[in-house]
């Protein structure tokens, strides 16, 4: 069985990204309202959250070509965004923020991977030549067929979005939720890697160097944001 992806007229990528961050905000708000997070601090926090989503996506894949200014959506720095919009919110509004983070990182990766369906449906992203059951016959400017990665992506994401769900709901500490999560995610993006079309066959390439320096700033902004509201388990 082969899985053959027409040329589309328009690109569903936008729609699909756009879809898919608000299913993850929807998913967020959802595990807020369950903690009883109040609803003004869910209104501010989804907000600055996505201000500092989108504008460190843009910043991340903002390129001057020949053609002007190029803008696309990174995965990587609208989760580094995310992180950072949820930090700077709890720094102003301090109502229950360890439930606030808990429930935007549980909500992350369901974001990536359902916005996997819109790389899936371009092209971009795609695997390593291949042509054995479920390779995927693109007929745009990816022509080619390769191994479906971006299934395997939105497949992987959406179970460690369903892992995190069950952590944050079942653990009282949720800074420790949170750090169970994040070690399950860097590994496992850092592993797909080895799986896309322009992984060179070293050891580490530098995609997975960026995915380890995005993983480590979200590390480091969870410790601060940890530290600087002092958030302590009995």
């Amino acid at each position: 069985m082969q899985i053959d992806i027409p040329a589309f007229s328009w690109s569903p990528y936008g729609l699909i990204v756009v879809l898919s961050v608000i299913a993850g905000f929807a998913a967020a708000v959802l595990l807020m309202r369950r903690s009883g997070v109040g609803k003004q601090t869910i209104f501010y926090t989804c907000l600055t959250a996505i201000v500092c989503t989108f504008i460190t996506s843009l910043m991340v894949t903002f390129r001057i070509t020949e053609r002007g200014i190029v803008l696309s959506f990174s995965g990587l720095g609208a989760a580094v965004g995310l992180i950072g919009g949820v930090l700077i919110a709890a720094l102003i509004i301090r109502d229950k923020p360890d439930e606030v983070m808990a429930a935007f990182i549980a909500s992350a990766p369901l974001m990536y991977g359902l916005a996997k369906l819109g790389c899936f449906l371009a092209g971009c992203c795609h695997g390593k030549p291949y042509s054995g059951p479920f390779a995927v016959t693109y007929h745009n400017e990816h022509a080619g067929t390769y191994f479906p990665v971006q299934l395997v992506d939105m497949a992987a994401f959406i179970l460690i979005h369903i892992l995190a769900v069950f952590l944050i709901t079942k653990m009282k500490n949720k800074f420790s939720a949170i750090c169970i999560i994040l070690a399950v995610l860097i590994p496992v993006r850092f592993a797909l890697e080895y799986l896309k079309y322009y992984h060179d066959g070293s050891p580490v390439s530098s995609g997975q160097i960026t995915v380890l320096i995005a993983g480590a700033i979200a590390v480091i902004l969870v410790l601060v944001w940890k530290k600087i509201l002092k958030i302590n388990y009995r």
